[in-house]
């Protein structure tokens, strides 16, 4: 039950009028967040998402939740260590590095996204934001919304994991996927805690995504 108010976002969108019946159904990479990370509640710092294949009226729920999971998933991620946090149901997964100065990075994607292109993008992201943002996030308190275009241009080039591949030369045998921790969602909650608990205290939800979790 955990991750159904994700199914509408990760499972195969309704058909439009651009939808060709037989087409390929593409892979998808729905959203990178980056973080200052803090074990209680990491600070949102600069957020990509790609929610065009989605209903109009789901986006604002849908965004909400993905905000939700991403900052739990870099919270609990320890500092040095990556992440793949599979979602129930093979809905899709959170992919979490917190890399050595503090700063937390969540890619989510789908089930069919490869794990390695996902995890280059951790690390490209992490590399990309260190170098040019120097200076701006370093004394953040709350949330804020700093601007990267390198960062979104690399979000958009990684919206094709097949060209991604070809475009970083990344190899079968990557270094990223090494040492990698993979997690169900449960593996997060610490003894005693429930996910809907984590929902009613968390600020990324309004009313209408909490109701929106509980009905889809």
């Amino acid at each position: 039950r955990s991750h159904r108010a994700l199914r509408g976002l990760l499972a195969h969108p309704p058909p439009s009028p651009s939808w060709v019946p037989g087409r390929a159904r593409a892979m998808k990479l729905v959203s990178l967040i980056i973080y200052k990370h803090d074990k209680e509640n990491s600070i949102e710092l600069l957020a990509c998402t790609e929610l065009s294949a989605f209903n109009f009226f789901q986006r604002g729920p849908i965004k909400e939740h993905i905000r939700f999971h991403s900052r739990l998933c870099v919270s609990r991620t320890n500092v040095g260590q990556k992440n793949v946090v599979e979602f129930d149901q093979n809905l899709g997964k959170c992919n979490a590095w917190v890399n050595g100065q503090g700063l937390g990075v969540a890619v989510l994607v789908d089930a069919e996204y490869p794990m390695r292109v996902a995890l280059t993008l951790l690390s490209e992201a992490s590399r990309i934001f260190m170098e040019r943002m120097v200076g701006k996030w370093e004394n953040a308190t709350a949330d804020c919304a700093l601007q990267c275009p390198e960062i979104e241009g690399l979000f958009q080039k990684f919206q094709n994991p097949t060209e991604a591949d070809k475009l970083t030369k990344i190899s079968k045998d990557l270094e990223e996927v090494k040492d990698t921790v993979m997690q169900s969602m449960n593996d997060l909650l610490q003894r005693g805690e429930s996910l809907d608990q984590l929902m009613a205290k968390s600020k990324d939800l309004s009313n209408t995504s909490v109701q929106f979790y509980r009905t889809a």
